[in-house]
């Protein structure tokens, strides 16, 4: 009932938590070693929608790890608007086979933007594979891959020194 009401309601939620509405009952329905027995919550599926990847790009980080990101057609999701969203690593882009065309976004517990699959009917012709590039954007090295993740190993390049100086100024980090 609540999942139909939730797109009209005057506030976001994602979810509902159930409990019994009389406290003689709680002491005897007892307790798990972490939570009550007698509330459970419960997570609406993710909102999904459609949009448009219009690129594909590299991001490096400060330890060198090289992230595809898309630029997508801005589109609301779950209360706000999403222009960006990791595609994680080149696996999981070719396992979707994402390339410049429709995707379906949804955002992961509500909060961060997915890229959940791909909509085949809506993908403009002609278009080809994205091809995971062999050297850094920003410093032009050779990318080393170990397991599923890209690594930039030059300790000069340009992005990730301006991300370990943003780390160092950081909560964590200073």
């Amino acid at each position: 009932e609540y999942t139909e009401k939730r797109p009209s309601l005057d506030y976001d939620i994602d979810g509902l938590v159930i409990k019994v509405d009389e406290l003689a009952l709680y002491d005897i329905i007892g307790y798990t070693m972490k939570t009550p027995k007698w509330a459970i919550a419960y997570k609406f599926p993710p909102e999904e929608v459609v949009t448009r990847i219009n690129d594909i790009f590299l991001t490096v980080g400060r330890t060198g790890r090289v992230v595809p990101n898309a630029v997508l057609e801005p589109v609301r999701v779950a209360g706000s608007i999403i222009a960006r969203a990791t595609l994680n690593n080149e696996d999981f882009v070719k396992k979707l086979d994402l390339r410049i065309g429709d995707v379906y976004l949804h955002k992961a517990g509500d909060v961060i933007p997915e890229v959940s699959g791909v909509d085949l009917k809506r993908r403009p012709a002609n278009t080809k594979p994205y091809l995971f590039q062999d050297d850094c954007p920003y410093c032009h090295q050779k990318l080393v891959r170990k397991d599923a993740i890209h690594y930039c190993l030059n300790n000069l390049c340009p992005s990730r020194n301006i991300n370990k100086l943003i780390f160092f100024v950081s909560d964590k980090g200073m």
